[in-house]
């Protein structure tokens, strides 16, 4: 018969209450399942590895089944990543390194591990002879929290080259952004003030709106009221103030609309044609690092 190591706390249900600063311990498991257990065969169990919040609590029943189930769903994705990968190294040998890459990244997604992950990466720089790929936005950025293993075998044939490039992008970066930024902050302050001045003619057209939209409200409150004309005068009068109002307001808005996108616009290095060149260097400049520094690093 095998030897039962069960931690009561974590796999028997046992509840503890402190009574005058010592444990009491109370077992709260029913008769029932007392006998299921004692029916069932002995199992050994054993924790190894890190803590499992999820086996808490379990029977040693529960807790068998449950390491099991664990135990065929890591032998089904094992044989899922082998498949895979027989997939991808056939297509990599055949040049075809786009279904490869499919195939790695499909293999890594039900078991993970260094090899995998550099092959993966081969397979992205076409078995290390175009790094193209590689520099896009979003390669890029999965580059930067590869492995070691992985970074290594890429930064080893292309880390020369990326950061003779890296050096050159900077270079003609450095004048562009003080060109730039020049003059998007000298654009500033006359857009601010330009959006300010549209901003207060754009309230008071709407105040003056709302005002003879009020008087025209309360100058017919008083037709049925009353014999008097004036109110019929009071309320046609109001409402062609209002007409007006309403178009001075409709041309304050827009012109409100065009001075804030103007400011929006501003800001944005592609509102010229030095930011937009500018633009494309520092995405080109973020991209590098991101292949050759990875994530959280950065040269000094």
């Amino acid at each position: 018969m095998e030897e039962r190591i069960i931690d009561k706390d974590e796999l028997r249900g046992v509840k503890k209450k402190r009574t005058g600063g010592e444990e009491d311990v109370v077992d709260i498991n029913d008769d029932a399942q007392d006998e299921a257990d004692e029916a069932s065969p002995d199992y050994a169990i054993e924790f190894e590895g890190e803590y499992d919040e999820d086996l808490v609590g379990l029977t040693p029943t529960q807790l068998r089944e449950e390491l099991e189930r664990r135990e065929r769903l890591r032998e089904e994705a094992h044989a899922e990543a082998v498949k895979y990968l027989a997939s991808a190294e056939e297509k990599f040998a055949a040049g075809n390194f786009r279904g490869a890459e499919k195939d790695f990244a499909e293999a890594r997604l039900y078991e993970d591990s260094e090899e995998t992950e550099e092959r993966y990466f081969a397979a992205v720089t076409q078995n290390y002879t175009d790094v193209a790929r590689l520099l896009e936005r979003d390669k890029a950025a999965e580059f930067a929290y590869a492995g070691e293993r992985a970074r290594q075998s890429v930064l080893s044939v292309f880390g020369e080259a990326l950061r003779s490039e890296r050096a050159e992008a900077e270079e003609r970066a450095q004048p562009l952004r003080e060109r730039v930024h020049a003059d998007m902050e000298a654009r500033r302050a006359p857009f601010a003030a330009n959006k300010k001045y549209y901003a207060v003619r754009f309230l008071i057209a709407l105040a003056t709106l709302v005002v003879f939209a009020v008087g025209i409200a309360v100058s017919a409150s008083f037709l049925l009221r009353t014999q008097s004309i004036a109110p019929t005068v009071l309320t046609i009068a109001f409402g062609a103030c209002t007409f007006i109002a309403f178009l001075v307001t409709l041309f304050f808005t827009r012109k409100l609309y065009v001075a804030a996108r103007l400011c929006r616009e501003n800001e944005k290095l592609s509102s010229t044609e030095e930011g937009a060149e500018l633009q494309t260097l520092e995405d080109r400049l973020a991209v590098l690092a991101d292949v050759l520094d990875g994530a959280g690093e950065s040269e000094d």
